[in-house]
């Protein structure tokens, strides 16, 4: 079952990767563009924890500082969604309503675009524009709140479909 969680991995990355780069930049919504990818592998880290959570940000990371129109440093964006996926694994561990999950998703998604900033900011990445970030951040957190709510449904039922609960069997004395 391993093959199956890593195929579903790879197909929910590549997907939301397309679509970001190719979809979402056709709606020519104001600020910045919705960050599909940063979603999905929060609703991954919610679904799969943290280790998984953050093997899927660096794969989704490299595979966007390597697909045109790469101009940013590679690895930057690696960086930054690993620790997204990690934290967001962590934070999924816990039961938690439905609109709170939008919620965290929302806040980790605007949580990625300041931590992009800053270790841009930190390497000197010429793309980061101190003078736009509050506006950047307040777009991707009402974008990311929208997707998610779609997103995590989808891709914690796709997860229960390839990594069933185990069986639990009761082991009590009374039990026989």
């Amino acid at each position: 079952m391993a093959w199956l969680r890593a195929a579903l991995t790879a197909a929910l990355l590549v997907t939301a990767v397309l679509l970001q780069l190719t979809v979402l930049p056709l709606l020519h919504l104001p600020g910045a563009t919705p960050d599909l990818v940063a979603v999905t592998v929060i609703a991954l880290g919610f679904a799969a924890g943290p280790v998984r959570g953050a093997v899927a940000g660096f794969a989704a990371g490299l595979l966007l500082d390597l697909v045109p129109p790469a101009d940013g440093l590679l690895g930057l964006t690696a960086v930054v969604l690993v620790t997204v996926g990690y934290l967001a694994g962590l934070l999924g561990q816990s039961e938690r309503s439905p609109f709170s999950s939008v919620g965290l998703a929302g806040l980790l998604s605007a949580g990625s675009v300041l931590g992009l900033a800053l270790v841009g900011g930190v390497v000197g990445d010429p793309r980061v524009a101190w003078d736009r970030l509050g506006m950047l951040l307040l777009t991707q957190l009402l974008y990311a709140l929208v997707l998610a709510a779609f997103v995590i449904p989808l891709v914690a039922a796709l997860w229960r479909r390839v990594d069933p609960p185990a069986p639990r069997y009761d082991v009590s004395p009374g039990s026989r």
